[in-house]
């Protein structure tokens, strides 16, 4: 009796074993069917790893505004575009994304994957990037998202209140951002499960392959009534650089995530992410030696300050055509972006608006340039997913029934509507902040820098700077530093030099700012 006992256990343990082991082969067969009819791998590690790209494109922008600002200013400068990291992600989580490109109407989305809750991580999102998982799109776009709000605070440096860029953050990525956001890029699957557009502008025909009208035209252009607002620099002569390394940093930085922000765009490793990498450094490269050419032109040298800046605003204006046109037609679209930067640059000295660090400039009149001229050489042999409303550029011929050059007419409605909006909402929103909690600093902080008066700090430290200089060699004050100025001077060597020459004067080691 006990040995059959025995024999009876063994065998429902293996039973047992077995009938687990059963469940957990199926767990893997249902998890391969979900995966492996849809998602692709390749594809999934090629948009993770552009947004990860695109990630590091906001601290790099934080080191390019900071280069170019002042001395007493670049740790408030970096901290405007850091924080933005932490508001729209969170505001992304909770109802951004859902907002931008939850299932919707023309005019909105809704609230469905709020919190991302319905947002899977196994199964895609036909209507968006349908071979990799939902959360993956939903990642990479919040990338788009948080550097959108932090290119606007190029144009307020050094007197806005931090507390109160915060809140105008949260509410402009809410009511602008994702409005513009859903107009352009939304879609939805329709009851032939076709995938067609849901956001009015692109059932009307305009197209934006990376945000040439969503980010840059609604950043500059909200910078440029932000600069308005807040008002002038009580010292708002021409700002010179502080460091001009940290500007060429920052640019290479941001032309690195660049790749990330436009190739990846096209959602799955193929060739419209290729044509669209080559695009984007094609026209980054033409834009970068047109704007030293002109510098070369008017201004009597090529700095690497504006080498950097040419860049950038190439990198702007392919961004919205990058993968719609040809690698030669590039090369006029970078050029065409910077033609129209430096000139606006004319036209904010005649009028002395103090945009600060040129965001409008650059980023709003770069991201028009963009679209116009994604409205001129979009070609359907390059991209054949141009949506059938679109038609072709307006240098081919009609396409799909659509008449030639009514791309061109789109991209202008979207230029006008992504104007209007970023007006309103940024215009409304600083002037009730404006005479509810106040968005200015003070004189006395301003003058003194926001760095001390903000963040109680210092961008640079003069105590980690005295071993690059000689002995000899004096540590000059910053201009901002208010206080008390003393040379200092080391016993030891007073006594050295007073027996080498006596009646001589020492020279001073260092000065020494005191607050």
């Amino acid at each position: 009796d006990h040995t059959t006992k025995a024999t009876q256990n063994f065998w429902l343990a293996r039973m047992a074993v077995s009938a687990r082991l059963g469940v957990f082969l199926c767990f893997l067969a249902a998890l391969s069917a979900v995966e492996g009819q849809t998602i692709d791998s390749g594809d999934n590690a090629f948009v993770l790893i552009s947004a990860a790209l695109v990630c590091i494109m906001t601290p790099a922008l934080g080191f390019f505004y900071g280069g170019l600002c002042n001395a007493e200013n670049v740790l408030n400068t970096i901290m405007m575009c850091f924080v933005c990291m932490s508001l729209v992600t969170l505001q992304w989580l909770f109802v951004g994304y859902s907002f931008a490109f939850g299932p919707g109407n023309k005019a909105f989305g809704s609230f469905q994957w709020g919190g991302l809750v319905k947002v899977s991580h196994f199964e895609p999102v036909p209507q968006y990037m349908p071979t990799v998982p939902h959360l993956t799109f939903a990642t990479f776009q919040v990338m788009f998202a948080q550097i959108t709000p932090a290119l606007i605070s190029g144009s307020i440096v050094g007197r806005m209140k931090f507390g109160s860029f915060i809140i105008f953050v949260l509410i402009w990525t809410t009511a602008c951002y994702d409005l513009l956001a859903h107009f352009v890029w939304s879609w939805r699957v329709d009851d032939t499960g076709a995938v067609v557009c849901e956001g009015w502008l692109c059932q009307l025909g305009a197209i934006d392959f990376a945000g040439g009208t969503v980010i840059h035209i609604t950043s500059g252009i909200s910078g440029l009534v932000a600069s308005l607002i807040v008002g002038r620099r009580r010292n708002a002569e021409a700002m010179t650089p502080h460091n001009q390394p940290m500007v060429v940093t920052g640019a290479a930085l941001l032309w690195f995530g660049w790749f990330g922000f436009n190739a990846g765009s096209a959602g799955a490793a193929n060739g419209i992410a290729t044509i669209a990498f080559m695009n984007t450094h094609i026209g980054a490269g033409t834009a970068l030696l047109t704007w030293m050419i002109l510098e070369w032109i008017f201004e009597g040298h090529p700095t690497a300050t504006g080498a950097s800046i040419g860049a950038v605003v190439g990198l702007v204006a392919i961004t919205p055509a990058c993968g719609y046109v040809t690698c030669m037609a590039s090369v006029c679209v970078g050029a065409f972006g910077v033609i129209c930067a430096y000139s606006s640059l004319w036209i904010k000295r005649k009028l002395k608006f103090d945009d600060t660090l040129d965001v409008f400039c650059c980023h709003g009149m770069g991201g028009v340039a963009g679209a116009i001229m994604t409205g001129c050489w979009a070609n359907v042999a390059v991209n054949p997913f141009i949506p059938p409303q679109s038609g072709q550029g307006m240098f081919y011929p009609s396409y799909g029934g659509v008449p030639q050059g009514m791309l061109l007419g789109y991209q202008l409605a979207a230029i006008c509507t992504a104007i209007a909006i970023a007006v309103s909402v940024t215009a409304v929103t600083l002037i009730l902040m404006k005479y509810t909690i106040g968005i200015r600093v003070s004189s006395d902080d301003e003058s003194q820098g926001l760095d001390r008066s903000v963040h109680g700090g210092d961008g640079y430290s003069l105590a980690a700077l005295l071993p690059l200089f000689g002995s000899k060699n004096p540590v000059p004050a910053p201009q901002s530093a208010v206080g008390k100025v003393e040379v200092v001077q080391s016993e030891s060597k007073q006594q050295s030099e007073s027996k080498q020459h006596p009646g001589s004067k020492a020279q001073p080691d260092v000065v020494v700012v005191s607050s």
